[in-house]
């Protein structure tokens, strides 16, 4: 009689079958005095030859052949060639270029499937009726290792901060515990095993939603010259092209009413116009309709500052006052709309004119939160509106009307919009709040994923992801418990935390995600797995010719200072370290005081490093393919991490998984379960069997299955795994203006990753998002 329970894994393969990323290797030097050269000994006895000016450390450049010959050495393994080679049991002292960087977020590959494959296709799952025969059914014990802080914290504890009794929307979160402990909540460990178990299965996207409206980006300004004023109709049926003249608002010489008022938005009035060069008219005189404008008399002062060229001509008109704020710096004027001719020319209000209105607007809302429109604070620490101009950074102008005012959310009668124009046959293309505008992408993101990637309709679609850990349908009635469960998380006494005293740790502003930037979420079609060409114009981002560039993932955070960590409260984010990387997790303080406010968040502690904790996972009636992956993802090879908890982007959150093969796993066939049950005899009566050969089969069973016997999946899974040594990991930043190029770019006190993103619009071959295999980035010139 064969017990499945599981046996001792340490003869198990590293990792068969799969190339990876800078695999750690230990061995000798071996001095040859007859050629003069020098060979790592490997642990197989081969010698490997390489050159000492790119192999070896810096502290081991220097010394001879015969010094070094028969040093015990680590190096790594990369790409077939011994690199970073160093005394055995030190650890490498990476130090990075400062003009390159690593995106905290790259795209593991989302490749369109054969949905009729076998196991990592579709089908209905085995269910939980019976234990099949050929099935695995039992538990597995993992300890989890904390590598990197853990920040799992607990919003129901949050303390919110206010200044004068007013929220300011900055939070401090403590580390979330039960009972006293620190607790890690088995939900989150089943998130990020599902979202790793997709991954490397390509299985369909778990959740793909609201990703079925079209995004927008903002026209090149030359596009405004297409851009012709416009009105709804009054029946509300039609489009009236105008015309319209400026009307100062913005200097020293703003038109107003008679009784000192500024025009209001809508305002139906009557303006005395001069016409300027261009065959441009402004307003000289206002007053609401039907009144009459007061007649200047004499030349205007107003216009001599920014119209040298006025022509004296004049005119008076009746029109509508369109005001959409002071949305950019050095902006002077507002406008009336006003028709030029006694039959105004009307366009239909078509439905796709609607349908596209209403999905811009959305676009534009859904692009900043709530916070940023209506929660900002003027310098005396007042709330204030949205139309208030605070100076000329980006989110301190003033927000234009359709960001906060409703009324702009449906087309209706006497909205005053802009109607661009098509070149040739003047046909309206679409409508739009400002004259520069955000113009819609052809297609959605939905449009670019592959059918065989979109979360499943219908019993019989589910992937291996959905098989094995539960679905949903998207829409109406079904679903899957799914095979596995995640059992309590034991911490025992092994896991430690560090509090902070005082208000907390201000972390660094973690970025939204924005796929509107196309450059970094798109990638050429069918797969989307080469970044786009450098010169394809935005109007083609979101169009046939795209694909979406697969599932994100966060790099682990490889290579840090050892003091990388520690005295988070103090503020070294200024100060390269020995590495060349700065303290890029905390927010750098600002005139000598940290920065708390709704664009960050602080902590008042998290999981060290070095803590432990296990876990059990039940499964039932996996297939040799479903529990192969899963295994997979339980022996990844030394230093290659998964990533759990908030913060990731920053660093935080990087663990190691181990399954424990010696006590507590118990994992058999149904076929085997069945002779236990009719043996009714104690287990300790039972012949062990050997499971670790089993783990390997069944990870065997999944490298055959997957591409070429070690798929990009798994290749791009290990590599952002296990991290890059040669590149900080940080969001995007410019170089300062009147910086050096050579030294490192600290975190800029106000963020500005967008200036980075304004360089590269600007350079000649604009930069995107570099693949998995090859992810570094310039650092650009602050334009």
């Amino acid at each position: 009689m064969r017990n499945d329970s599981c046996a001792s894994n340490r003869h198990r393969p590293r990792n068969p079958g799969v190339a990876v990323a800078d695999e750690v290797r230990s061995g000798r030097l071996a001095w040859n005095s007859e050629t003069g050269k020098l060979y790592v000994v490997q642990a197989d006895g081969r010698r490997k030859g390489f050159k000492r000016e790119y192999a070896l450390v810096p502290e081991l450049r220097d010394l001879t052949g015969p010094q070094l010959d028969g040093l015990s050495v680590d190096y790594a393994w990369r790409k077939g060639e011994p690199r970073q080679i160093r005394p055995a049991g030190t650890i490498v002292k990476n130090t990075v270029s400062p003009n390159q960087f690593i995106n905290p977020y790259t795209f593991l590959p989302a490749t369109p499937r054969d949905t009729t494959a076998d196991e990592l296709g579709d089908r209905a799952p085995t269910g939980h009726d019976r234990l099949h025969w050929d099935h695995w059914t039992g538990r597995l014990r993992v300890r989890m290792t904390v590598v990197t802080p853990l920040l799992l914290l607990d919003p129901s504890r949050a303390e919110r901060e206010t200044i004068d009794g007013k929220p300011t929307g900055h939070a401090t979160y403590p580390v979330l515990r039960r009972n006293g402990r620190a607790h890690v909540p088995a939900a989150s460990v089943k998130g990020m095993l599902r979202a790793a178990y997709e991954a490397v299965t390509n299985s369909r996207m778990g959740v793909f939603t609201s990703h079925d409206r079209q995004l927008a980006y903002r026209m090149p300004t030359a596009e405004s010259r297409h851009m012709v004023p416009a009105r709804i109709s009054d029946d509300g049926t039609s489009v009236t092209l105008l015309k319209a003249a400026r009307l100062p608002r913005y200097t020293g010489g703003a038109v107003t009413y008679k009784d000192g008022t500024p025009p209001r938005h809508g305002d139906e009035v009557e303006a005395e116009v001069e016409q300027c060069s261009g065959r441009n008219w402004t307003v000289r005189s206002i007053a609401r309709a039907p009144q009459p404008p007061q007649v200047p008399s004499g030349p205007s002062h107003r216009l001599s500052s920014h119209n040298p060229s006025s022509s004296g001509k004049r005119r008076t008109i009746r029109g509508w006052v369109c005001v959409t704020n002071q949305n950019m710096l050095n902006k002077r004027h507002e406008r009336v709309f006003f028709s030029d001719t006694k039959i105004p020319t009307n366009h239909p209000l078509t439905g796709e004119l609607i349908e596209q209105w209403g999905n811009t607007i959305r676009d534009y809302r859904g692009a900043h939160r709530h916070e940023e429109i209506h929660e900002r604070r003027t310098a005396g620490g007042k709330t204030a509106r949205p139309d208030q101009y605070l100076g000329s950074e980006p989110g301190a102008t003033a927000w234009s009307r359709h960001f906060y005012d409703d009324a702009y959310l449906d087309l209706t009668p006497g909205t005053l919009c802009y109607a661009h124009m098509d070149k040739g046959s003047r046909r309206i293309l679409g409508l739009y709040p400002v004259m520069i505008a955000r113009s819609l992408f052809r297609q959605p993101p939905e449009a670019l994923l592959d059918s065989s990637l979109k979360p499943a309709r219908c019993i019989d679609e589910l992937s291996p992801a959905d098989r094995v850990f539960g679905w949903v349908a998207p829409a109406g009635p079904g679903a899957h418990r799914g095979q596995l469960r995640i059992g309590a998380v034991e911490d025992g006494e092994s896991v430690h935390t560090e509090e902070f005293a005082g208000a907390g740790v201000p972390l660094a502003i973690l970025g939204q995600p924005k796929p509107q930037q196309g450059r970094f979420y798109l990638g050429q079609a069918p797969d989307g797995t080469q970044p786009l060409p450098a010169q394809e114009p935005k109007s083609d981002w979101y169009g046939p010719g795209a694909a979406l560039r697969g599932r994100k993932a966060y790099w682990h955070h490889r290579g840090l200072h050892a003091d990388h960590w520690t005295d988070p409260e103090r503020d070294r984010t200024q100060q390269v370290d020995g590495t060349g990387r700065f303290q890029e997790y905390r927010r750098p303080d600002k005139d000598g005081r940290p920065q708390r406010d709704k664009q960050n968040r602080s902590v008042r502690g998290w999981i060290t490093p070095g803590s432990t904790l296990t876990f059990t996972i039940d499964v039932v009636n996996l297939s040799d393919v479903e529990l192969g992956a899963l295994i997979w993802l339980l022996q990844l090879p030394e230093g290659h991490c998964h990533r759990l908890g908030y913060g990731k982007p920053l660093g935080f959150g990087s663990v190691r998984l181990e399954l424990l093969t010696e006590n507590g796993c118990d994992l058999r066939t149904g076929e085997t379960w069945a002779a236990s049950y009719r043996d009714l005899s104690p287990d300790g009566d039972r012949e062990p069997d050997d499971t670790s050969h089993k783990l390997d089969l069944v990870r065997s069973k999944l490298l055959a299955k997957s591409e070429d016997g070690g798929s990009s999946h798994l290749r791009a899974f290990l590599a952002v795994a296990s991290g890059r040594d040669d590149a900080p990991v940080h969001y995007p930043r410019a170089r300062p203006k009147g910086t050096k190029k050579n030294p490192s770019v600290p975190p800029h006190p106000e963020g500005k990753s967008y200036a980075w993103f304004t360089s590269n619009d600007r350079e000649n071959e604009p930069k995107s998002l570099p693949a998995w295999d090859n992810p570094r980035l310039p650092i650009l010139p602050e334009r």
